[in-house]
């Protein structure tokens, strides 16, 4: 693994700095630390952060860049080839949050590889992960990455799907619209099926390590559902697939950002750290 973890010097990229770090000592994976400044005054702040992330993270690469934090990582990635990159979000509310949307989500949609959001209160450890599931291939590329950062972390892993409770055809039982994931595991429903596949693929990724695994069905509007699990489960990860391919930035300072995207929605929506599935 191949990580990219970035800091602008702020409190928020601090948060992220550390969290990553957590992540790439446990992945033993070669890690590139990115600092960058915009005001020159900024420059002595972001080195002794990234310094003092590599003295406790020895092997670790160092890089400085001046300018605007996402330009920068979006340069950085075009130049690199790496599985994940881990940025802090500010995590903007209300109309400015809908009139400015967030540089993290932003660039999310920009790069190639995994992005990892750091947001919310510092989190001491992975403890529960939460991983959203879709019925098609992006799911089983979010479960894998599940699988990643239980393996690594030891944490316990909770698979959600969200379904509508509106009939997609006459036929619909009411059953397929209610109960549990163990209901449709054991009835053998679609949903039940996707379930287990996922399940299935955590399982591979751990090996023979123990592994704590859940399964949960909810029921409604996909961000307010998986908002609430989020807040109810107490998770310190939420784990996403990314919705559109990557797109080649319009404008960093225009409105080619308007939130249309659902994963960009849930990535507002939770105050916790999110990752954002992209490849295999």
């Amino acid at each position: 693994m191949r990580f990219l973890i970035c800091t602008d010097g702020t409190p928020v990229g601090e948060n992220a700095l550390n969290f990553g770090l957590t992540l790439a000592r446990r992945a033993q994976a070669e890690t590139t630390l990115l600092g960058v400044y915009e005001a020159p005054q900024r420059e002595a702040a972001v080195r002794g952060a990234v310094n003092r992330a590599q003295a406790s993270l020895p092997g670790a690469a160092v890089s400085l860049r001046r300018g605007r934090l996402a330009p920068e990582v979006l340069a950085a990635a075009q130049q690199q080839a790496y599985d994940l990159i881990v940025v802090g979000s500010r995590g903007r509310r209300g109309l400015e949050r809908l009139a400015f949307g967030s540089v993290a989500a932003r660039l999310a949609r920009y790069v190639l590889a995994s992005v990892l959001i750091v947001k919310g209160p510092p989190r001491p450890a992975v403890r529960r992960v939460l991983v959203c599931t879709t019925g098609d291939q992006r799911g089983e590329r979010v479960a894998r990455w599940g699988g990643h950062i239980a393996r690594w972390t030891g944490a316990d892993v909770t698979v959600l799907h969200v379904m509508s409770q509106i009939p997609i055809s006459a036929e619909a039982r009411d059953e397929e619209l209610s109960g549990t994931a163990e209901e449709a595991v054991a009835r053998g429903t679609r949903e039940g099926q996707h379930l287990r596949r996922e399940l299935e693929v955590l399982r591979a990724q751990v090996g023979e390590r123990p592994l704590t695994l859940h399964a949960r069905l909810r029921y409604g509007l996909v961000v307010e559902e998986v908002a609430a699990e989020t807040e109810e489960g107490d998770y310190d990860l939420v784990i996403l697939g990314a919705h559109k391919p990557p797109e080649a930035p319009v404008n960093w300072d225009g409105l080619d950002f308007l939130l249309e995207d659902v994963t960009d929605q849930i990535i507002m929506a939770v105050q916790r750290p999110a990752l954002i599935v992209k490849g295999s």
